[in-house]
């Protein structure tokens, strides 16, 4: 079992859109686990994720001012 420290970097990584493939590669982990972990975690991901898209649309929007 991996620690739980690299389970936050997995769902930072997801979150950012980043693949299993790349995310396995980094993490030393096998793409099979990182699946299994995206759907026990696909709540934290998702809400992540649009955090994330927010923010990018008020950099935007702070910039186009």
């Amino acid at each position: 079992m991996k620690d739980p420290a690299t389970k936050e970097q997995f769902i930072e990584l997801r979150a950012q859109g980043v693949s299993f493939a790349a995310i396995a590669e980094r993490l030393g982990v096998a793409k099979s686990t990182l699946i299994a972990w995206s759907k026990d975690n696909k709540y934290e991901i998702g809400n992540l994720r649009q955090i994330h898209i927010e923010a990018m649309r008020e950099k935007y929007r702070m910039g186009a001012e």
